[in-house]
């Protein structure tokens, strides 16, 4: 399928007039005249920048728990030392679950706990809203409250949760600039871009944005998970933000209503990382698929 020839929705319409900076999927073919541009979708774009491609890097994982916190990745401490994030991580191997910290000014957060596990020596009691997507199903699913008493418990009670905000994007940007500083610059730029360009179009109900702690491969900042699809981008700079929303907004578009995520075509692939629920040698399978 080729998104570029879907008709573009309203909210997407905006003018692709030349700019004095503009995203390297227009900006590096024309600047590099010997190596012929490739069509991508909806976007013109050359060589991927870097030498070894991205597609194959992102973790093998089948669900992703996203723990609310009341401050920013930026306060965040460069290595976590929560007891409750290494339990859920190790329990969560058993299910293919990977944890991570989270933050936007628009999420749940717990009333009884402010911290990221560092209190106290890790003594106090950590507490967290948590969102969770998954290859099981469409959408997100919350859980009010997760502690070290129900880690045991929270594959069990993602099962038996309703889904939420099915027809919703949700796009994380890794800004831990404590635990690298590539985070912190290239990522705050990038999660600023798209928070502006959401508000711009008007789109605050469709696109949640958010920040997460770190992901792994800081040499790819800034990185940008997109769930429910659960794929991941990375070497994203700010000045690509209006051109990925774009076949963001498309891709969505075109398989909203997709039972079976894995299977999609990779979302922006100068960028693409890989996808929930495909080890290495499946990412790698299916860049290499003709468009």
């Amino acid at each position: 399928m080729i998104l570029a020839a879907l008709p573009r929705p309203a909210y997407a319409q905006r003018s692709l007039a030349p700019s004095p900076t503009r995203s390297r999927l227009i900006r590096d073919c024309n600047a590099n005249a010997q190596h012929p541009p490739v069509r991508v979708r909806l976007f013109w774009s050359s060589f991927p920048r870097r030498q070894q491609p991205l597609a194959g890097t992102a973790p093998a994982h089948s669900a992703y728990v996203l723990l609310h916190t009341h401050a920013p990745p930026a306060a965040y401490p460069p290595r976590s030392k929560s007891p409750l994030w290494r339990a859920l991580t190790l329990k969560g191997r058993e299910w293919g679950a990977v944890a991570n910290f989270a933050w936007s000014p628009a999420q749940d957060v717990h009333p009884g706990y402010t911290g990221v596990g560092e209190g106290q020596g890790g003594r106090e009691a950590e507490a967290y809203v948590a969102s969770v997507f998954s290859t099981s199903r469409r959408g997100r699913v919350v859980i009010p409250e997760v502690t070290l008493a129900n880690v045991d418990a929270l594959r069990d009670a993602v099962a038996a949760a309703r889904a939420q905000e099915q027809d919703r994007l949700f796009l994380y940007v890794c800004t831990h600039g404590s635990r690298d500083c590539r985070c912190g610059d290239t990522g705050g730029e990038v999660v600023r871009a798209l928070r502006a360009e959401v508000a711009e179009r008007g789109i605050g109900r469709d696109v949640f944005v958010g920040e997460v702690a770190h992901v792994g491969g800081h040499k790819y900042a800034a990185n940008v998970l997109v769930y429910p699809y659960g794929d991941w981008l990375g070497t994203v700079q700010e000045v690509d933000v209006p051109r990925i929303l774009d076949e963001l907004l498309l891709f969505h578009d075109a398989h909203r209503s997709a039972e079976t995520l894995t299977d999609l075509p990779p979302l922006c692939p100068p960028f693409w990382r890989g996808r929930m629920g495909l080890d290495k040698d499946q990412q790698l399978a299916l860049i290499a698929k003709p468009i």
